[in-house]
């Protein structure tokens, strides 16, 4: 139970946390094409990705942190199943940044939307490394 419920928590807040950038990249690259969308800039755009980020890792980080203190961890050897879907749920993140940093944008937009997808990339991969930690601890 404790693997399940740890991986469960690290998938929903890798896949959360990947599906967010994904949906503010929409917002930000639309900013860069047509301008201001309803008032929102790029930064305000990025302020709510970071915010929105926060509240989805909140949850998930609570839950194994609680489990690890909680639940009996098993005395069996290495979770391998746990770990490949961990790491399939982290891989599949970085390739869904990889991927979209690379579409076409305005050339003054280049940087920053380099710069917010290294930065979603790290948080995409925070909570699986945290995950990892308690699995081994």
């Amino acid at each position: 139970m404790f693997y399940i419920i740890i991986t469960a928590a690290t998938v929903i807040a890798t896949l959360g946390i990947t599906f967010n950038y994904i949906a503010h990249l929409g917002t930000i690259v639309k900013i860069g094409n047509e301008g201001e969308q309803h008032g929102m800039t790029v930064q305000a755009a990025m302020t709510r990705f970071f915010f929105a980020t926060a509240l989805i890792e909140l949850v998930p980080l609570a839950i194994i942190i609680i489990t690890y203190i909680t639940v009996e961890r098993p005395d069996t050897g290495i979770p391998v199943i746990p770990l490949v879907i961990i790491f399939t749920a982290m891989i599949f993140g970085i390739i869904q940044v990889i991927t979209r940093m690379k579409q076409p944008v305005p050339a003054e937009m280049k940087n920053q939307v380099r710069s917010f997808s290294l930065l979603a990339m790290q948080l995409i991969t925070s909570i699986p490394i945290i995950a990892l930690i308690f699995l081994f601890i």
